[in-house]
C-alpha cells in the first residue's frame, strides 16, 4: 500500500511476542505518535497503553461486539467508531473499512469532549474522519452498508448502528 510507503497510514501491529495479525488496521499519523509516544503524566501514559491493547483485539481477530465497533449516524457515511472504554478517559477511534477486515483509522477524540450523538462535536469528528478517507484515497469510496459480518469476520450479534428515530 502506498500511503505506508509514503508515511500517510501507519499498520497496527499486535505487539504481543508470537501473535500475528488477522485483520488489519492502519492509523493516521497523528494515532500512531500518540500510541508511539503519548506525552502526558504516567495515568495517561497508561490510558495510551490501554488503547493500543483495545486496538489490538480489533488486530488480533478477537469476537468483537458493538460495545467496541459502531456505525455511526447516518450509516451512509459509512464512519465507524471503535470504542475504548475499560477506563477514563474514554476514547473513541473513528474510521472507515477499505475492505473486510481492513479498517482505516483516520481520528480520534475523547468521549467526553463530544457530548450528544448528533451534537455539533460528533458531526465535527464524524465529518473529519470522512475529509481524512476522501485525502488518502480519492477517488475509492469506503465500504458502505449495516451488516457488519459484511466488514469483519468474528463479529458478534447484536445491533451496531443506530437510526434516526
Amino acid at each position: 500500500m502506498d500511503r505506508v510507503q509514503r508515511r500517510m497510514l501507519f499498520p497496527l501491529l499486535p505487539r504481543a511476542p508470537g501473535v500475528a495479525p488477522v485483520r488489519a488496521m492502519f492509523v493516521v499519523e497523528s494515532l500512531w505518535e500518540l500510541l508511539q509516544s503519548p506525552e502526558g503524566d504516567e495515568e495517561w501514559e497508561q490510558r495510551i497503553g490501554e488503547l493500543q491493547a483495545d486496538l489490538e483485539r480489533f488486530v488480533t481477530g478477537d469476537q468483537l461486539g458493538p460495545k467496541y465497533l459502531f456505525l455511526l449516524y447516518p450509516a451512509a457515511d459509512a464512519v465507524w467508531e471503535i470504542r475504548s472504554v475499560g477506563h477514563d478517559p474514554s476514547i473513541r477511534v473513528l474510521g472507515l473499512f477499505a475492505a473486510k477486515d481492513t479498517y482505516v483509522a483516520t481520528n480520534f477524540a475523547l468521549r467526553k469532549d463530544l457530548g450528544g450523538w448528533q451534537s455539533r462535536e460528533w458531526k465535527k469528528v464524524k465529518r473529519e474522519a470522512s475529509a481524512k478517507w476522501r485525502w488518502l484515497f480519492h477517488p475509492y469510496p469506503p465500504l458502505k452498508g449495516t451488516d457488519v459480518k459484511e466488514f469483519i469476520t468474528g463479529a458478534l450479534d447484536g445491533r451496531y448502528f443506530k437510526e434516526r428515530r
